[in-house]
């Protein structure tokens, strides 16, 4: 596990009907380091009532989100969550006081357009809808946004204030409740121009097929696309595949991840082997 820094909730408020934001703070942020990228996410340590010792680096307790605002000179994170549902993260995003106390990694981010790109497509549940509020606020006047993103209700559409030029489309469709409409509605859109930066966030099944869908309808370089899981919408089940697997077939999937190369590159290898054996 990484670095941890105990932070104590400076406040919280409802964006929407299922998006809350928690703001976080604390002396140990001052060393806490910004990756840049505009979808970076931290690991929030969530301790139980009665804490365990060593909770700030236990990682069953922890949960992954999206910064959606970091201000160095206050030592403030925003975390824009989303709180339908009853687990872990939702359930402390909806139930926090100013006062209590959490923890937060350190950050690790994906979005990185390669220089010289100016045209960008994001595709997003409700999850990756902090992200791509940061990535447009953050994005600069010559960037051109198609934007598709999938909510739980019309009512959850925030506002995207951004210098650049935006093609918003909001879908109400999967999130849990139902099946999602992402991959499909990639297969009525264009193709890409050449150097777009595809950039997609969403269930991990959803980005899963996504990633096929491009590679097989999008000729792409793997710098020109990132496509990250953000959920699962039966992780139960994935980690009771995951545990039945043999030593052998985990050390297979160790060996397939390089952390020396590029995660799209590793996904390439990765992904027919996870379909071999059924995950």
């Amino acid at each position: 596990m990484t670095d941890s820094f105990v932070v104590t909730v400076a406040g919280a408020e409802q964006l929407s009907p299922n998006l809350r934001r928690v703001t976080l703070t604390g002396p140990s942020l001052e060393g806490w380091e910004s990756t840049g990228k505009a979808d970076e996410f931290v690991h929030v340590h969530i301790p139980d009532a009665e804490p365990a010792e060593g909770w700030e680096d236990d990682h069953d307790i922890a949960r992954h989100y999206t910064i959606r605002r970091w201000d160095p000179t206050h030592q403030r994170l925003d975390i824009d969550i989303v709180t339908h549902g009853h687990g872990r993260g939702a359930s402390w995003a909806r139930d926090c006081q100013v006062g209590d106390v959490v923890a937060v990694s350190d950050a690790h981010g994906y979005y990185e357009p390669p220089a010289g790109s100016t045209r960008r497509l994001l595709i997003a549940d409700a999850t990756g809808l902090p992200a791509v509020a940061r990535i447009l606020e953050e994005a600069s006047p010559e960037e051109t946004f198609d934007v598709l993103i999938e909510l739980i209700s019309m009512d959850d559409a925030i506002a995207l204030p951004s210098p650049a030029t935006v093609n918003l489309e909001w879908r109400v469709s999967g999130n849990g409740r139902g099946p999602s409409a992402l991959v499909s509605c990639l297969d009525r859109l264009e193709t890409p121009e050449g150097d777009t930066y595809v950039w997609v966030a969403c269930e991990s099944a959803q980005s899963r097929k996504a990633r096929v869908f491009i590679r097989e309808n999008w000729t792409r370089h793997h710098t020109l696309y990132r496509i990250v899981g953000y959920w699962h919408v039966d992780a139960e089940e994935q980690m009771r595949k995951w545990e039945a697997l043999t030593d052998a077939q985990r050390d297979r999937y160790m060996e397939i991840w390089d952390e020396s190369r590029p995660d799209e590159v590793n996904w390439e290898e990765l992904e027919p082997y996870l379909q071999e054996l059924g995950l």
